[in-house]
């Protein structure tokens, strides 16, 4: 393979479930055929790219197909049309790709934004009060009254977002449980990082280390959780935010399809 960094690994992952499993073996030439099927257009065109950048080699055929076929690849479903403009992106990253193959940012993304950060606020504010107050406990016991009073001004934000230039209250007990994923309170503190991570760019790389030490533990959550994760690591990757995070060299982020009408709200008193 050309490349073996994640952003690589990632892309050539997703261009071979576009093109329906096998890149090699698929005709491409229904790529440049005006009366091909469009998921046969999108197949081919997944397949193509796979090949350029797993060959590290330039195509011109590639061009064409960006000057001439871009409202049909972008009609494709959200999964395949990320993992074509991301094919698109990388390849121009890598220099096997002309400057104009440039694909927009939300062209990119699977999951626009606003969905992914509902799910993560959703589980956020599902945090039951047994989970508060262990979390508040979190720094040896230290403040906890202010931690806690913190942790339910966080939850009430709109955008569940930490206080502008407050770096230690409740974010110090949140990383802190969100660093064990079997503590209690583990799930709604790793929503908080995720959605501090998308909001700054994950600047601290909290979001990017705990995939590095947590991947399996993610994949072992409970549906809801561990698609809402994915999800915002996946537009964390789309958004060159997550880079090359040290991973194991086969590790991949799987397709989340749809994460899902957001829950209704649980009443946190209550429990």
């Amino acid at each position: 393979m050309f490349a073996d960094d994640f952003s690589s690994r990632q892309a050539l992952a997703d261009l071979e479930r576009a093109a329906g499993g096998d890149p090699l073996a698929d005709d491409t030439s229904a790529a440049f055929d005006r009366a091909a099927l469009p998921d046969r257009v999108w197949a081919a065109t997944a397949s193509l790219l796979w090949q350029a950048m797993a060959g590290g080699r330039r195509d011109p055929f590639l061009e064409d197909i960006w000057d001439q076929w871009q409202a049909e690849l972008l009609a494709a479903p959200a999964p395949i049309r990320a993992a074509l403009m991301n094919g698109f992106q990388r390849l121009r990253d890598l220099g096997l790709l002309e400057e104009r193959c440039k694909p927009l940012p939300d062209h990119r993304v699977t999951h626009p934004r606003s969905s992914v950060d509902a799910a993560l606020k959703t589980i956020a504010r599902a945090m039951t009060l047994p989970e508060m107050d262990h979390i508040a406990r979190a720094d040896y016991g230290m403040d906890v009254a202010r931690h806690r009073d913190a942790l339910v001004a966080l939850l009430a934000d709109p955008d569940v977002a930490y206080p502008p230039g407050e770096f230690w209250y409740p974010a110090e007990v949140v990383e802190l449980v969100a660093h064990v994923p079997k503590s209690t309170g583990y799930i709604p503190c790793m929503a908080i990082v995720l959605l501090d991570a998308l909001r700054t760019g994950d600047m601290q790389d909290n979001a990017t280390f705990r995939l590095q030490g947590q991947w399996a533990e993610l994949f072992a959550l409970p549906q809801r959780a561990r698609d809402s994760f994915l999800a915002a690591y996946r537009h964390l990757y789309e958004t060159d935010i997550l880079g090359s995070p040290n991973l194991p060299k086969t590790f991949t982020l799987p397709w989340v399809e749809n994460i899902g009408p957001a829950p209704a709200k649980s009443d946190r008193r209550k429990r």
